[in-house]
Order: structure tokens, then C-alpha cells, then sequence
């Protein structure tokens, strides 16, 4: 069976030189290379060009879509342009400044190959561009749930339960064919989830394998996952489209599709921006609603309620979103102050200890042992949590 490799880019001309490395040492004779370029204003289709002999050589057909100019949205036009360009078997997806991990991806590819499986969903590591280091994802403690005498439905269950990114799953292309199975494509981001759910659902036969099969970049500029604002509402517009295709009767899904909108409100609400709280809010509030109330004071309060964010989207789906605001911003205002003192305590123990020596060295004067029980008392002060907000506050 041959794989078709559909690698999207956009202004990534300082990871895709890797990225193509490691896909090179992936293909074999008469696989597919499709590269989708969404009008990179930087070098990413000048040093594509130039890398594709070494593709061509490994004796691989490489079919190229170089857009010009930038769609709206994310990537889901330019990995639907992929699978319309792919050609092979097997249809694998590629973050053009991710890079796969040669060995872990061949031993998941020949096990996808001899399952008869629709998809296969792989594992994978994260590489945290600030820190330079290698972390495992999110999901990675629900591998120990995934065993080999899973059913369909609870194979289907676990895999809609993993993190949605395309580039861990390996496709049958006659699966992506018969189903229409596409990216949703709008003004918006984060796609890649109602593709899975759509994939996941129209899969008779889903396959696992923890294997390590690539390693995705985290914390880069420009990246989507560092999103704070307003793109976020993306969320609400996929869990609508994808809890409206689950059939009423199917309780299962439909609690699986909530709970997979709380928790990422869960991420969403750490992070953003103060200024795109609002509007977040009430387009949450709309999605929120749509939620029928034996299913939301049911299922989904029974998983949620010993859980800190169900307060709030509950405020949020009542319409109490000024609440929910205030809250956040005084919670903001007082771990700001909480990292302020914390750097204070850690100056005065500097301070302190240089005090320490001088006395030590000089026997210093009354005014400096003084001076070292004043900041004692001030840094026993400022450890009390219970006098921050009164104290630091006002």
C-alpha cells in the first residue's frame, strides 16, 4: 500500500527544511507528496523548491499547490485541496513545521497496514520551542484505557475522547472518499476538530497504536494554539455543527460533545485575553443554550459539578457573563500581585543574605540587624494569602 503525505505550510520557512527531512526518510517508491502552500509571504515555498530533488529521489511522486495568496481561516482549505490532490492508499497529514519520527512511524504504518481498520490514531510528543524540550500531550494518560479487546463503539468512544489533530491518524483514503469526509472551511480556526468527530463516527473499524510517530512544535509565533482573543469563539461554531449531526437518541455522543467543549473552555478561560472575554461569553452563552436541560443538569453536571469550571458555565450559559467577567479579572488582579510579592520575597532573601555576610564580616551596627528583622516581619506579612486581597488590593 502507498501513503500520501499532505503537508500544509504557511510562513514556516524556519521549520519546514526539517520537517521535509523527516519525511524523507518516511516514504517509500511510489509514494505521494502533496505540499499545500497557503500564500507564505516569507522563503517557505523558496526552500520547498529547493528540497524537492531529494524528495523526487527517494523515487516518490511530488504533487505541489502553491496558493499565492493567503485563504481565510486555517488550514482546513488547504487540507481539503490536499486530500483532492491525493492519490494513494493511505492518506497521512503533515504540520509543515512538525517532523516525524522515521522509526516510530514505520512500525505504526505497517500495523495500520495489516489491521483492517478505517483509521488508525498514533502518539506523538510535543517540542516546546521556548524551552527547548520535549513534553508528552495532554492525553497521553488515556493510552492505559486503550486495550486490544476494545469494541467498535468503544474503540469510537476512546478515539473521540483523544486530542483531535489530524497528524496522529493514519486514513484510508477510500474511507475519506465515500463519506465526503472534509474540513469544515470558514472564517475561523481549529477544524481539524469536527473533522474528527466526522472521521471517527463514519469509521466502522478504528486501530490504535502508541507508538511516538511525530514530534509537534508548540509555543512558536504565529502558531494558532497560542490564540488569546477572538478566534477562540471557533469552539462554539464546531461544537453547534457537531452536536447537531449527533442523533438526539445517541446519549453518549451528545454528553461526549459537551464534555468536550467544557474542557476546552477550560484552557480557553486561562489564557485569553480580557478584552475578547466578552464577546466569548456571549457566544458561548448561544451555544450553551442549545444544550437541552435534562441532558445538561443530567449527564454533564454529574461529570462537572466537583469541578471549578462548572460554576462558570453555568453563569455563562444563564447569561450571567458580567459575573464571569468580574471574576476573572479579580482573580487576574490577584495572582498578578501574588507573582509581585513573590518576586519581592525572593529580593529581600537576597538582600537578607548579603546583610547576613556584612554583619558577619564588620559586625555591623544596630541598623543593620534592625533592618533584617524589619524584612523578616515584612516577608512573614506577605506570605499570609489571607491578608493578600485586603492588603495588596485596596
Amino acid at each position: 500500500m502507498a501513503v500520501s503525505f499532505i503537508i500544509t505550510t504557511f510562513n514556516i520557512e524556519t521549520y519546514v527544511r526539517q520537517c521535509l527531512a523527516s519525511v524523507a526518510a518516511c516514504v517509500r517508491p511510489g509514494d505521494q507528496v502533496v505540499i499545500v502552500d497557503d500564500g507564505s509571504t516569507d522563503d517557505t515555498v523558496e526552500t520547498i523548491t529547493a528540497l524537492l530533488p531529494d524528495l523526487e529521489a527517494k523515487g516518490v511522486e511530488v504533487t505541489t499547490a502553491f496558493l499565492g495568496v493567503n485563504t481565510f481561516g486555517g488550514v482546513g482549505i488547504g487540507g481539503n485541496i490536499g486530500m483532492d490532490l491525493s492519490t494513494r492508499d493511505i492518506v497521512f497529514f503533515v504540520d509543515g513545521d512538525d517532523y516525524l519520527d522515521p522509526a516510530g512511524f514505520e512500525v505504526a504504518l505497517r500495523e495500520f497496514e495489516a489491521s483492517d481498520a478505517d483509521i488508525s490514531l498514533a502518539n506523538y510528543r510535543e517540542w516546546d520551542e521556548i524551552r527547548q524540550e520535549q513534553k508528552s500531550p495532554a492525553d497521553h494518560h488515556k493510552w492505559a484505557s486503550i486495550g486490544a479487546r476494545l469494541d467498535a463503539e468503544g474503540a469510537r468512544v476512546r478515539a473521540l475522547d483523544m486530542i483531535a489533530v489530524p497528524w496522529r491518524k493514519f486514513y484510508r483514503r477510500d474511507l475519506l472518499v465515500k463519506h465526503k469526509l472534509r474540513f469544515p472551511e470558514g472564517d475561523f480556526f481549529f477544524e481539524d476538530n469536527p473533522f474528527h468527530w466526522d472521521v471517527c463516527r463514519a469509521a466502522s473499524r478504528i486501530h490504535f497504536t502508541n507508538r511516538v510517530i511525530c514530534y509537534h512544535r508548540v509555543n512558536r509565533p504565529g502558531q494558532t494554539m497560542t490564540s488569546k482573543g477572538y478566534e477562540l469563539q471557533a469552539f462554539f461554531v464546531h461544537f453547534q455543527s457537531i452536536f447537531a449531526s449527533i442523533a438526539p437518541q445517541d446519549d453518549v455522543l451528545r454528553e461526549m460533545a459537551c464534555r468536550w467543549l467544557i474542557n476546552n473552555m477550560t484552557w480557553h478561560l486561562e489564557r485569553m485575553h480580557v478584552e475578547a472575554l466578552w464577546a466569548y461569553f456571549q457566544t458561548g452563552h448561544t451555544a450553551l443554550r442549545d444544550i437541552p436541560d435534562d441532558l445538561w443538569n443530567g449527564a454533564v453536571a454529574e461529570y462537572f459539578l466537583a469541578k471549578s469550571i462548572w460554576p462558570t458555565v453555568c453563569m455563562i450559559r444563564e447569561g450571567n457573563a458580567w459575573s464571569v467577567l468580574e471574576s476573572i479579572k479579580a482573580k487576574r488582579r490577584h495572582d498578578e500581585m501574588r507573582a509581585l510579592v513573590k518576586k519581592g520575597v525572593d529580593e529581600i532573601a537576597v538582600v537578607r543574605a548579603e546583610l547576613r555576610k556584612v554583619a558577619g564580616d564588620t559586625k555591623a551596627s544596630r541598623q543593620i540587624l534592625q533592618a533584617q528583622r524589619y524584612m523578616d516581619e515584612f516577608r512573614a506579612l506577605i506570605s499570609d494569602d489571607t491578608l493578600l486581597p485586603r492588603k495588596f488590593t485596596e
